[in-house]
């Protein structure tokens, strides 16, 4: 386990406001509810219902998460290309709260923080507050997935349910994850840190060593380069590693080797040799190559999928329909030639807010309405994310003898909204005739 020196700078004045607003928005993302009544971000995975930003998802929506998940890895690739590993330094929780267990240890143990010879009291204390923050932090992850408001009050009558133990063991992976295992996992269990050398080229941008101002380094005969070989940029990295040699799989772009060096070269009267640059830029002194055929790949692929989503998104019905022949009851052809088949359905709102739906059956090669025979009616109102099953009774006019030679009457079922019915579904259905 390695515990970095503490170091200020600009780059660490950024990252705090930066992490502090990370922070404050994923503690108080769950018990935000919008004047709908529903909440601002909920993964309802028991009732299959996914609240985001006023929006209501289900799982049969599949097309929607595949341009979600096709955006966050194009977005990926495209931001690393450019900006380098700044996701790891500036926004993974394991940088985080490592970084915010650091400031718990050196509050309690001071200087001591991190020594074998730290008082043990002291560090049963840290120990207590990391399991604490670990409590929280667990807590508000399962606040995603169920109510915090819930929870409380189960806690509170002393109810334990199933995600009070998702709880318990969330916290002891963190405690353990960022109290212990710490840089460890960035260096050798994080996918990130094995691909991101295959998003990057020369011309990205990143936390960089000026090798050509700074080597040579100075040593106690000669003073060639600029780098006075002072070490510092090793004792404050997190993860231990010599920014000096290339860019490497532990290195999280954190910047506090940036302002490490800012600051001992500016007793230097000279500027940092770590920054964020791109090795293009060390090479010719030039200035970024922004736009190049990487960036302009990744950037025309984030593009394309952001136009489908945003299409996607707009053109998207708020209600859902599931529709299928009744298996357990077939088609029965009445003695006056009428065909009576039985359809069931599964519907359910979408939309943030309270709807009346009104169901319809068509011949689709006679465009004539089938009549429906049901006792739940053709007109019903559904609360926000209300799932209803029931089947319906279709009943044909009477066929001709060609009509029911021909074995199947190609129909659909209509779900439209009773107040707008631009907003309808529409599913194919095959009345199949008995007896041909």
């Amino acid at each position: 386990m390695i515990i970095s020196r503490p170091q200020s700078g600009k780059i660490r004045t950024r990252r705090n406001w930066v992490m502090g607003f990370l922070v404050a928005l994923f503690f108080s993302a769950p018990w935000v509810i919008l004047p709908s009544g529903s909440p601002l971000i909920r993964l309802d995975i028991p009732n299959r219902m996914f609240h985001l930003f006023g929006g209501l998802f289900i799982p049969q929506e599949g097309l929607i998460l595949w341009f979600f998940l096709l955006t966050m890895g194009l977005s990926l690739f495209f931001f690393t290309s450019v900006i380098g590993r700044v996701w790891c330094g500036w926004a993974c929780p394991q940088t985080i709260y490592t970084d915010f267990f650091d400031r718990i240890g050196r509050l309690i143990l001071d200087s001591k923080y991190g020594k074998k010879d730290a008082p043990i009291f002291k560090k049963y204390i840290v120990y207590s507050i990391w399991l604490l923050v670990s409590f929280v932090a667990s807590f508000h992850w399962i606040a995603y997935f169920v109510s915090p408001y819930e929870m409380i009050g189960a806690y509170a009558k002393g109810s334990f349910e199933t995600y009070f133990y998702f709880t318990l063991f969330f916290t002891g992976a963190m405690f353990i994850d960022i109290g212990f295992i710490r840089e460890q996992f960035c260096k050798y269990a994080c996918p990130y840190a094995r691909f991101q050398t295959l998003l990057m080229d020369e011309h990205s941008w990143n936390v960089t060593y000026d090798y050509k101002r700074g080597e040579p380094r100075r040593d106690k005969k000669t003073q060639i380069g600029d780098c006075i070989a002072c070490n510092m940029c090793v004792v404050v990295c997190p993860t231990g590693i010599d920014i000096r040699e290339g860019l490497q799989v532990g290195c999280v772009a954190c910047g506090k080797c940036v302002d490490a060096c800012t600051s001992i070269m500016a007793k230097e009267n000279k500027k940092t040799l770590i920054g964020y640059f791109s090795l293009s830029q060390i090479e010719t002194r030039g200035p970024i190559k922004w736009i190049r055929p990487r960036t302009v790949i990744y950037a025309i692929l984030l593009s394309i999928v952001l136009v489908g989503a945003s299409y996607k998104l707009i053109t998207r019905l708020p209600f859902s329909m599931i529709a299928a022949n009744n298996k357990s009851m077939p088609p029965v052809l009445l003695t006056d030639n009428r065909l009576r088949a039985f359809v069931s359905l599964r519907i359910q709102n979408i939309d943030p807010n309270e709807q009346e739906y009104k169901i319809e059956a068509l011949d689709i090669r006679h465009n004539k309405k089938i009549q429906i025979l049901s006792g739940e009616g053709t007109t019903f109102t559904l609360r926000s994310g209300e799932l209803k099953s029931f089947s319906v009774v279709l009943e044909t006019d009477v066929l001709t003898a060609s009509e029911i030679s021909e074995s199947f009457i190609p129909g659909l079922i209509r779900l439209s909204n009773a107040h707008d019915p631009s907003l309808k579904l529409e599913k194919a259905l095959s009345l199949k005739i008995p007896g041909t």
